[in-house]
């Protein structure tokens, strides 16, 4: 077992990462160079992500509005939802990605996939034994929990997960849904976060770097996997796309109402027609904001998502047309 060590170009994230002894110099060279380049792509992503939701938390009008759109796509937030409760959502993503960017900041071990810890070789090699498949060999990457870690950390969130029942019934006030925000424990999980760069590679950058965030947040904010998005989960582009194919329809089907109210029921539409093509936009409506929030795959593509949304300059740019390589819908220009 080889250990390369480096750091990012740009945010200067120093790393290591565990790869056979045996592996070829150009695949050792290809992980360390893309690991170089994800960190700091994930830092610029999860800095920019924090950035706008606490933006909306303290002027929610300075955020565009597909902001709230992609709150309610990734986290069953209802768009029309009481003020007090996004707060409440909002103060629980910030504090999962504050730690995920504070625990990358501070150096990051990581691992190729076969390079397990011991207790979980024994176990995939128990599962072979049994006639089973090695699950490790088609996960995109994993972090490794074994039972000494495993067990207290249970028992926390299934107290969490019981206050967040409440919360959501209604008889949760927002002072104790604020002190839910941080999960039971700060320190990170012991082990490495592990990528299968076999897999990933081939999917492309925005997956390997959503991939790597998803993996941080397990690894040091504690979330679950309730509900996998597709590997192109983005929907920034696709939610313009929809509304744009939709307008037109409603806004001759509402020609008696006002605009901004007919693009609100064109939004609405546009986010079915986005969940009908992925489960697990469905599912998180079903399991409640507070569970939603701990789900590392939402966390991890609505902070890419919030990161493409356009700065107030660039709204600027849009508006006298200078702007082309960001597609902005017209109606989200001026929000």
């Amino acid at each position: 077992m080889g250990k390369l060590i480096s750091r990012s170009i740009k945010h200067g994230v120093s790393f290591s990462v565990l790869v056979e002894d045996n592996a070829p110099v150009l695949y050792q060279t290809k992980v360390k160079k893309s690991l170089e380049s994800w960190l700091d792509e994930a830092q610029t992503i999860l800095n920019r992500a924090m950035e706008v939701c606490s933006t909306a938390l303290v002027t929610p009008d300075k955020v565009p509005g597909k902001f709230h759109n992609l709150l309610s796509y990734y986290f069953g937030l209802p768009t029309d939802c009481p003020r007090e409760k996004q707060i409440i959502c909002l103060n629980a993503i910030l504090s999962r990605l504050n730690r995920t960017q504070t625990g990358l900041n501070k150096g990051v071990e990581l691992a190729d996939r076969p390079q397990m810890p011991v207790r979980a070789k024994i176990q995939t090699s128990v599962l072979k034994a049994a006639g089973y498949k090695d699950p490790t060999e088609s996960y995109a990457g994993f972090v490794y929990v074994d039972f000494i870690e495993k067990i207290p950390r249970y028992l926390s969130n299934t107290y969490k997960m019981k206050k967040a029942k409440w919360w959501e019934s209604g008889t949760l006030s927002s002072t104790w849904g604020e002190q839910l925000n941080g999960g039971g424990f700060m320190e990170p999980f012991y082990y490495p976060i592990h990528l299968n760069f076999k897999i990933i590679w081939p999917k492309g950058g925005i997956y390997c770097i959503v991939t790597l965030i998803h993996e941080a947040t397990h690894k040091f904010a504690e979330t679950v996997d309730h509900e996998y998005f597709k590997d192109d989960g983005s929907i920034v582009d696709k939610l313009d796309n929809e509304i744009s194919a939709l307008a037109p329809i409603y806004l001759n089907i509402h020609k008696d109402k006002p605009s901004d109210q007919v693009f609100k029921i064109v939004e609405q539409e546009a986010l079915k027609t986005l969940r009908s093509k992925d489960s697990a936009a469905r599912k998180l409506i079903e399991i409640g904001v507070m569970n939603a929030v701990d789900n590392a795959d939402s966390l991890a593509w609505f902070a890419y998502d919030v990161a493409q949304l356009p700065g107030d300059l660039e709204l600027e740019k849009v508006a006298v047309g200078i702007m082309s390589k960001r597609k902005v819908h017209p109606n989200l220009q001026n929000q």
